[in-house]
């Protein structure tokens, strides 16, 4: 998904129209329109407007190109920096942690019931995979796969419109934005 993209996403779900996003974020509403039409792109501080006019982290407009380890590794030890989670597995005799039954658990509810809500989505998506060749073609099976991955994108959407504060120490704080 495109910034623009995501901008239009988070703008549906408010109810809101380009106008009054743009007047919440103090950008003009035909440039919110050139942004999800992706004939321009925002930079970093029209972005920071628009998601705190959104009520949404920056992060969301954000994509990461995550392919060696140490890019996952990263990610994580930020994670466990800030946030209240738990690495752990099956331990052999010496006690230490076999790498097959590795898990991460959040200790946060909230968290853990979108990711919940995540996993369920995605089990559907390879259950789908999965049922191939139950379907009469080709085609039917990717005008049903493409929709499919099209509700999973809704679904992370939707989990990630959040402004339940997780970082260590905290509990019971939302961020609520208000524009100037």
């Amino acid at each position: 998904m495109t910034v623009g993209e995501k901008i239009k996403t988070f703008r549906t779900i408010r109810g809101i129209s380009q106008n009054m996003l743009g007047e919440l974020a103090g950008i003009d509403g035909t440039t919110i329109r050139k942004y999800e039409l992706g004939s321009r792109n925002p930079k970093p501080d029209q972005l920071l407007k628009i998601a705190n006019a959104l009520g949404v982290s920056i992060n969301v407009f954000t994509d990461f190109d995550i392919e060696t380890a140490s890019d996952v590794l990263t990610l994580l030890f930020k994670m466990d920096e800030q946030v209240d989670m738990e690495i752990d597995g099956e331990k052999d005799k010496d006690g230490n942690l076999l790498p097959d039954t590795i898990y991460i658990r959040f200790k946060h509810p909230e968290i853990n019931n979108r990711l919940a809500k995540f996993a369920k989505a995605k089990k559907l998506q390879e259950n789908l995979i999965a049922s191939k060749d139950a379907f009469p073609s080709e085609e039917a099976f990717q005008h049903e796969l493409e929709q499919m991955n099209e509700t999973c994108e809704q679904i992370k959407q939707h989990l990630v419109d959040t402004n339940r504060v997780v970082k260590k120490g905290t509990s019971g704080i939302s961020v609520k934005v208000y524009s100037e």
